[in-house]
């Protein structure tokens, strides 16, 4: 397989392989060479690449370690040299829906959300309604982005929502380290591997209307779980998930063996949709900013504006401005038409999830509860009478993006502590 620019192979897990950046330069002649501080960074790595995938080469890692010794005053990177950019092909046999739906331009994008917020959606007079399945699963091969970090036995497996990279996981804003639920997991002594939904960031670009579908993301999850229990070091995998990633994760969860489950900015319910969908202004992203989003065909949309994003995801005063702002201008990435539709047209089997389920709320959060949590996870944890244990949390002082309020702290220790006491 051709190799993106600036990786190497990584490691091959059974089918999957994957593929990681590696700190070279180039001189003025357009040979490569790296940097003796990159140089102890990369043999660092490369001790982390061999424990985590080849379990027959802790005989060599003294080896590696008297190498760096003999760097001498070399520093050891930090813990987050731990961390490893992959790119991870995933193939996937799904059906796709057919959608009614034509987004060319930004008068499309005004109809499709006045269709999506209409009280009749989902009704025999609903304007979207899907064709149904094509007759024949497609198969498709997408190249996913992703992050690996820790050490630790369980891995969690973070899945972002609508409007977001994986970036949300791990704010790269100077100073917002309290905002990283990666830190505070690796810290925690776990694995975590979050990646970029197709479409998203890092990851392949893909048309918003026929392969961003939510079970062909669902189907890409799965896999990704599949991944994660064949690195070695493994022994549990536990799904962790925001807004409509949050739907991902119980999907896959109702499908696949994982050991717990968490959800944030997530209820159950589509009754709160209106307010997102017609507060988040929004418009094709690819004339929006075509610097950043060029490549992707005119099904993508993202919000217009800080402000409207601000609307959706933050609640005051709880959160910093600043990190409103980076999450607008650095973080943010569009959707796709196909996502919601695809969405509200499965029928999510909650009844089958067995893993212990956590859910976690900001109380003021638009899209999961229409503004104000409180009283209406109750509900929400009934959906699930075949996990092993329910507990949930619907008052934190935050609005949708929990993990860009002042609160997160606090909300990644509490997940960190039902995860323990379940044994994850």
């Amino acid at each position: 397989m051709h190799l993106p620019k600036g990786y190497r192979e990584f490691g091959e897990l059974g089918e999957f392989r994957a593929y990681q950046k590696f700190p070279c330069h180039t001189y003025e002649n357009g040979e490569l060479y790296m940097p003796m501080l990159h140089i102890a960074q990369f043999v660092y790595n490369q001790l982390l690449i061999f424990l985590v995938l080849y379990p027959y080469a802790v005989m060599h890692a003294s080896f590696l370690l008297l190498a760096i010794s003999a760097a001498g005053s070399w520093a050891l990177p930090s813990s987050r040299a731990s961390c490893r950019e992959l790119n991870i092909p995933i193939p996937v046999t799904v059906p796709r829906f057919i959608i009614n739906a034509t987004v060319e331009n930004d008068w499309d994008v005004v109809d499709l959300v006045f269709n999506l917020t209409r009280r009749d959606l989902g009704t025999s007079a609903d304007p979207l309604s899907l064709l149904n399945y094509v007759t024949a699963d497609e198969e498709n091969t997408y190249m996913i982005g992703a992050t690996l970090c820790g050490t630790g036995e369980t891995m969690l497996v973070l899945t972002h929502g609508i409007l977001e990279s994986k970036l949300y996981w791990d704010p790269s804003l100077p100073g917002a380290g309290k905002y990283s639920f990666i830190d505070a997991a690796v810290k925690a002594g776990y694995s975590v591997l979050s990646y970029d939904r197709i479409g998203v960031g890092s990851s392949s670009k893909v048309n918003g209307l026929t392969d961003a579908q939510f079970q062909v993301e669902t189907a890409v999850l799965n896999k990704i779980v599949e991944y994660a229990r064949k690195i070695p070091h493994i022994s549990k995998v536990a799904l962790i998930g925001h807004s409509y990633g949050s739907y991902i994760s119980s999907a896959s969860a109702s499908q696949v063996d994982v050991d717990a489950l968490v959800l944030t900015g997530f209820t159950g319910t589509f009754t709160y949709f209106g307010p997102f969908l017609a507060g988040s202004n929004l418009r094709v992203a690819n004339t929006l900013d075509a610097a950043r989003w060029g490549d992707l065909d005119s099904a993508y949309i993202s919000t217009a504006d800080l402000y409207s994003e601000t609307y959706i995801y933050f609640a005051s005063p709880y959160f910093d401005h600043s990190i409103a702002k980076w999450a607008f201008e650095v973080s943010t990435q569009p959707f796709a038409v196909g996502e919601l539709p695809s969405l509200l047209n499965t029928t999510l089997d909650y009844t089958s999830i067995t893993a212990p389920v956590y859910i976690l709320q900001g109380q003021y959060d638009v899209s999961a509860c229409g503004g104000n949590c409180v009283g209406l996870l109750d509900a929400t944890a009934a959906m699930f009478p075949g996990s092993k244990a329910v507990e949930w949390v619907d008052d934190l002082p935050a609005g949708h993006s929990l993990n860009l309020h002042k609160v997160a702290p606090k909300a990644f220790k509490m997940i960190f502590d039902f995860l323990s006491a379940q044994g994850v």
